[in-house]
Order: structure tokens, then C-alpha cells, then sequence
């Protein structure tokens, strides 16, 4: 008998059915997402985005094509990195400064 496989991708080992379901959601949050862009009833964008992540995560068929698409328009790669490392940078920050008030809070309740 041969080992166990890794999981290959982002997605870590789930059922046949819990995946087939997640693939099947997030095909239906993005054909809402494609209607909702096209109808002024509802907004379509935030179905898009979900049912996009979870496609990402769950169909490595999506990954090879959003790598595709990245290598393809190097342009786009720059611009993602630099965005990604913006928001990065801004969390740190954010994480910082709430570690600063703590620790002010921390001190002030010391002083008295």
C-alpha cells in the first residue's frame, strides 16, 4: 500500500461532499455576482468576491487560471504585490498602535 498523499493547493483535505457543495456555492455566489453586476436590483460585487475566494480555494483549475492571468499581465503582479504589501504593512501599524494603547492603559492603571 502506498502513503497517504498531501493535499496539493490552498484547500486542506475535506469529503467528497463537503467540497463538491463548497465548489457548487461558489459558483452560485459568483453567477449572483455576474447578475447583480448586470441588474441595479442588487449589488452584485460582494457575491462576486466571495464566491471567487472560494473558488480559489477549493478548485485548482480557478488557481492555475488566476496564475495564468498574473504571469500573463505582469503590469497587474506589480500592482497586486504592491497592494498586498500596503495592506500588510498597514495591519503591522494597526496592530502596533493598538499594542501601544494597551500598553499606555496597562501603565496608567499602574500609576494610580
Amino acid at each position: 500500500m502506498s502513503a497517504p498523499r498531501e493535499p496539493r493547493g490552498l484547500a486542506r483535505r475535506r469529503s467528497r461532499t463537503a467540497r463538491i457543495a463548497l465548489l457548487a456555492l461558489g459558483w452560485v455566489l459568483l453567477v449572483i455576482g455576474i447578475i447583480g453586476g448586470l441588474l441595479p436590483v442588487i449589488q452584485g460585487w460582494p457575491f462576486g468576491v466571495a464566491g471567487a475566494a472560494i473558488l480559489y480555494v477549493e478548485s485548482r483549475w480557478v488557481q492555475r487560471k488566476v496564475r495564468r492571468f498574473r504571469q500573463r499581465y505582469p503590469r497587474f503582479e506589480r500592482t497586486w504585490l504592491r497592494a498586498r504589501a500596503w495592506f500588510k504593512e498597514r495591519r503591522r501599524a494597526r496592530r502596533a498602535k493598538a499594542e501601544d494603547k494597551t500598553k499606555a492603559k496597562a501603565n496608567a492603571a499602574a500609576a494610580r
